[in-house]
């Protein structure tokens, strides 16, 4: 005799007075005919239920990898057409930043030119990220999302996404700026450039914290949280296991970066021989016009395949780290309707809930 009685599937009956459980035999019953039981049941695939793109189960890198390139692949019109828009900013603001160093820039501007955008590129990647989250909640359910259905679910979050883009962009200037700055300042004034060798060391603090609000904008949009709520919650869910998301975010980067070389490599080197590097003040003014066209066009072909892939990399992780912790998986198959999964009675939303797009 077992002192803990056995599991009992929802909704089957409960055990007769006397059955094994209790240590007592239950009372005779008289004979009948045993009616033939039903087969029985399959087994759960192993691989878990997949209503949607992936499993709802913990993934790995690969299907993290696949799952990004499918979503991006499946639902390519509301994708491409969120960063098309983003990328045609961007670049129309890096040529116009390329052309004011040809007109009145040095040597060394040029060679640092594509930083001056890194801001407004850390601005867009956050809200392209917030932008893509409902295609990916719906994508999990099995549902399709159409650029209008995209737009008109994510337009309520509009306002409180543009300030989350704005204080995780100032959050991370203020963490490079904080120890790259003075380092800087100390090697030119001090005529000392071996001190820029510590520049490295410095952006650890700022790669620290980037990778601990990497979930901010997904949990705003999802868990429907204000702007200081989806800081503070991607802190918590990023706690313990922070190596494992950076090494995917380092790996997918890896592979996005290659894509957006294999797009943009090409393009300087046409810019290169029609007039030198785009933006060099020693070029002429038509060459250094063609050559800034030339590089925008790229630039603005990379960017509307990479931004969308980023975006939808980091809604995975954020799912697969609530599936992880939270167990999200149950939740997301009682919103997806699936046989065996009973769906509670609805509820006001509480922070942490998932909350399916469009609710």
């Amino acid at each position: 005799m077992t002192e803990t009685p056995g599991w009992t599937s929802p909704g089957s009956p409960e055990p007769a007075p006397g059955a094994p459980e209790s240590g007592h035999q239950a009372p005779q019953a008289p004979q009948a005919t045993a009616a033939p039981l039903p087969p029985h049941p399959a087994p759960a695939p192993p691989h878990g239920p997949t209503p949607g793109i992936v499993p709802l189960r913990p993934l790995g890198f690969a299907e993290l990898m696949d799952g990004a390139f499918a979503l991006v692949r499946r639902y390519w019109k509301t994708a491409f057409g969120l960063s098309l828009v983003l990328a045609c900013v961007l670049e129309l603001v890096q040529a116009g930043v390329s052309w004011w160093i040809h007109v009145s820039g040095t040597e060394l501007q040029a060679t640092f030119s594509s930083y001056y955008t890194y801001p407004l590129a850390m601005l867009a990647g956050v809200i392209s990220t917030g932008l893509l989250t409902p295609v990916i909640g719906n994508s999990l359910l099995g549902r399709d999302t159409g650029p209008k259905e995209a737009w008109a679910q994510a337009r309520p979050h509009l306002g409180r996404l543009i300030g989350l883009a704005l204080l995780h962009t100032l959050i991370m200037l203020g963490s490079l700026a904080g120890l790259i700055v003075p380092i800087i300042l100390l090697a030119v004034r001090g005529d000392e450039p071996a001190l820029l060798i510590l520049t490295p060391p410095a952006l650890v603090p700022a790669l620290w914290i980037g990778v601990k609000l990497s979930f901010a904008a997904p949990a705003l949009v999802l868990e429907k949280q204000t702007v200081l709520g989806s800081l503070k919650r991607s802190w918590h869910l990023v706690r313990g296991s922070w190596w494992r998301i950076f090494g995917a975010v380092l790996l997918f980067s890896l592979c996005v970066g290659l894509l957006s070389a294999v797009l943009t490599v090409p393009g300087e080197i046409v810019a290169m021989l029609i007039g030198g590097t785009p933006g060099t003040p020693d070029a002429s003014d038509g060459a250094a016009a063609v050559s800034i066209a030339i590089m925008a066009v790229c630039g603005t072909l990379a960017k509307t395949l990479t931004i969308p892939l980023t975006g939808a990399l980091l809604g995975l992780l954020y799912v697969d780290q609530r599936i992880r912790r939270e167990a999200l998986d149950l939740e997301l198959a009682r919103a997806a309707g699936l046989p065996g999964h009973y769906a509670p009675a609805p509820a006001a939303p509480v922070p942490g809930q998932y909350t399916p797009p469009g609710a």
